[in-house]
């Protein structure tokens, strides 16, 4: 009898284990701690601004801040300096990597109608009357960097495009290819 609930066991502890499924960094699904990412791949020098500790990328180009419709990458140093800064080509190690949620609080905008000039469905403390808070998230992986060489960079920042919080998505690996373009890359084991 005590054989039989051993086989069964080993039985159900197989079969829940073949259930379990594994993670896949494109469904942008969130679970950061498994990310399989070792390093960061700088191609080419990068110019932080004067006052200023990081610099945005946005559709593969260096923008002077990022668009929140879309997913972006930041690349932050650990100091804010008067002159401008760059960052040498080269490669990092990614030490840790950790989810991020950054909040905008949006004023809401109202819906105005064409056909009745200055309606809008807004109630009197300026929010819409559905279920909007006005507030935005993004949600973003921020995969810390280190480099004997450039000990001033800190981390690398990827979001997806900012939304609602149930709209709110991690951005996958194509989001992130697509935001760095040809300035850096993602190394995997």
């Amino acid at each position: 009898m005590i054989m039989h609930r051993y086989a069964l066991l080993l039985c159900a502890a197989l079969g829940l284990s073949a259930c379990q499924s594994g993670f896949q960094v494109s469904t942008g699904d969130g679970n950061f701690e498994k990310l399989s990412a070792t390093g960061f791949a700088l191609h080419q020098d990068v110019r932080i601004p004067p006052r200023q500790a990081h610099v945005s990328f946005q559709r593969g180009a260096r923008e002077p801040g990022a668009g929140e419709y879309a997913p972006h990458c930041e690349l932050a140093v650990s100091r804010v300096l008067e002159a401008a800064q760059t960052v040498r080509a080269g490669v990092f190690e990614i030490t840790g990597v950790h989810g991020v949620t950054h909040y905008v609080r949006r004023r809401n905008q109202g819906i105005q109608l064409a056909a009745a000039d200055g309606f809008q469905l807004v109630a009197d403390d300026d929010t819409l009357m559905a279920d909007d808070t006005g507030e935005w998230i993004m949600l973003a992986y921020q995969f810390a960097l280190h480099s004997d060489g450039q000990p001033d960079v800190q981390y690398l920042l990827c979001g997806g495009a900012y939304g609602f919080p149930y709209y709110a998505r991690y951005p996958d690996l194509e989001d992130i290819r697509l935001a760095l373009g040809e300035v850096g890359s993602l190394t995997f084991r």
